[in-house]
């Protein structure tokens, strides 16, 4: 029989009900704090007492791994790694497997788990000889419970290989087939596969398996695969996670998702619980960060480890910071965001590069709480008076030295926008052009009024005039030397190398140095020039 049972979990609106069956998956997400590792004692708490099977794995747990475990009998083996307890049922896990304190105790069952694999290794082995005995067979030995963790192992693992002896386990590379080390001297990484691999494998059948922070000393690059094969192995089973690691949460595709944002032990013991909405036009990874955070969000250009990420984080420091990319995603992804309804119980916004943006554009963004900067990439800011000197104070230099730094930083950037004004402006250009091809909507009905209409549309589109207006509009400004009228249109992210160059570091470093400031000081000067050239971000409901 396939299990299939529901829980309904407290919350303060009403019990939720959860389903869960075997061949399935359910995650659940949310910051540390949250009451997540709460919730997985509860729902072993209560599906045991149903008589469901529940194996718990808790986030806190013991990689001591002794191989020279001498086994017991495969049933009292296997009381010990459910029950902690030889003669033990479920009434038992509390007060012997966790010591009464479930939600905190540190898991050491390592040597359980062992033994009860060498029980049934034994019981396969024997099985086996005493049926060739009464009727010999040309068929295969069956494997054990053993064989099948050496397989997983092997494939997650491809360079290592696991040696399987009579009451002990080794290792080797397949670089060196002679040089055998002991499974305790495995590393963390090994040792928490095998581990894990185990206890699914030695679980009873139709059992619902529940893994506190199952990313847990596992390299990123194979955590997929191996949950995967888990998984795969154990198909008559039910898994539940239980993670904040929302790149983990997303690999689970199948899987039905739930936020817990909050716990709540007095007056009634309840959970802040909600389903992630699936079928959305916005990535796994990003909803489950939106339906677990409890500040509204900020879409953002770049990638998660980029210098505007970082730098958006320090100044907008009550916004939960998500990067999505290009600009053009930002714009896509708060639509998306107001549209879910389900998604509302924080606001969103965005904030864009100006990238040759017109005001009348920047004004119609914002009615849809997209924000545009004053500067043509998040770079300039850097470049920005205020915002340069006050770096220049945090790294000690005199203030006439700091002035005559940024004299010479205008200097070169008013002579390079000049030596590159042509390309700057061909830039420019070809966005304002794709934004007016964007807009066009064709209505015809048939293919000469289609192709009258194209035609028509797009000669209306005059790129010469825009590429002299925005050439007229920065010619002007590097004439009446109106810097910040020139890093509203000068694209060119090499500028912060020469910022970098004026203080005598690398890039790199730099950047690293600005973002310790801003970590360390909300009050410092840098912070402040920064946030007095950001605009004023009003999330949408």
């Amino acid at each position: 029989m396939v299990l299939s049972t529901n829980f309904s979990a407290p919350t303060p609106t009403g019990p939720l009900n959860i389903e869960v069956k075997g061949g399935s998956s359910v995650v659940f997400i949310g910051a540390n704090g949250a009451g997540k590792t709460r919730l997985g004692v509860f729902i072993d708490r209560t599906l045991s007492a149903s008589h469901v099977e529940v194996h718990r794995i808790a986030a806190h747990r013991s990689l001591s791994l002794n191989p020279n475990v001498v086994p017991p009998s495969l049933e009292v083996a296997s009381k010990r790694l459910r029950f902690g307890y030889d003669e033990g049922t479920f009434q038992h896990k509390d007060g012997r497997r966790w010591q009464g304190k479930p939600e905190t105790t540190l898991l050491n069952d390592f040597g359980h788990l062992l033994s009860a694999l060498y029980a049934e290794n034994n019981d396969v082995s024997v099985s086996y000889r005493q049926s060739q005995i009464q009727a010999p067979s040309a068929a295969p030995p069956p494997k054990a419970k053993l064989d099948k963790l050496k397989e997983i192992w092997e494939t997650i693992l491809p360079h290592r290989e696991l040696v399987l002896l009579a009451g002990n386990i080794k290792t080797r590379t397949l670089e060196s087939q002679h040089q055998e080390y002991a499974a305790s001297e495995m590393s963390d990484g090994e040792r928490v596969i095998f581990y894990l691999i185990g206890q699914s494998l030695q679980a009873q059948p139709n059992t619902l398996l529940i893994f506190d922070e199952p990313e847990l000393h596992i390299n990123k690059s194979v955590l997929s695969r191996l949950w995967d094969a888990i998984e795969s192995a154990r198909p008559d089973c039910a898994f539940i996670y239980i993670t904040h690691d929302v790149e983990f949460a997303s690999s689970r595709h199948a899987a039905t998702k739930y936020a817990v944002r909050s716990y709540q032990k007095a007056p009634n013991e309840a959970w802040d619980i909600e389903v992630v909405p699936e079928n959305t036009d916005i990535p796994d990874d990003v909803v489950a960060t939106i339906i677990g955070s409890r500040r509204p969000v900020l879409f953002v250009e770049g990638d998660g480890g980029s210098l505007d990420s970082s730098l958006y984080r320090r100044v907008y420091n009550g916004f939960t910071v998500i990067a999505v990319g290009s600009c053009e995603h930002v714009i896509h992804t708060v639509a998306s965001f107001v549209a879910r309804r389900e998604l509302h119980h924080v606001g969103c916004a965005g904030l864009v590069d100006a990238d040759g943006r017109t005001d009348e554009e920047a004004t119609q963004l914002a009615q849809n709480g997209v924000y545009r900067l004053p500067v043509s990439e998040v770079e300039n800011l850097l470049l920005l008076p205020s915002v340069f000197l006050a770096i220049a104070k945090e790294l000690k230099f005199e203030e006439r030295d700091a002035q005559a730094k940024l004299n010479s930083l205008r200097t070169f950037v008013f002579s390079q926008a000049n030596r590159q004004i042509d390309q700057v402006c061909l830039r420019y250009t070809r966005r304002r052009v794709d934004a007016e091809m964007k807009k066009i909507g064709l209505m015809s009905t048939d293919i000469s009024a289609l192709d009258s209409e194209l035609k028509a549309a797009v000669s209306r589109v005059d790129a010469r005039g825009i590429f002299a207006d925005i050439k007229s509009k920065i010619t002007a400004a590097i004439a009446d030397q109106d810097y910040e009228q020139v890093l509203l249109h000068y694209d060119n992210k090499g500028l912060l190398s020469e910022v970098a160059k004026q203080f005598n570091y690398q890039q790199k470093a730099l950047e690293q140095f600005i973002g310790r400031i801003l970590r360390s000081d909300e009050r410092s000067e840098l912070h402040a020039a920064l946030a007095s050239h950001l605009p004023t971000v009003i999330p949408r409901p």
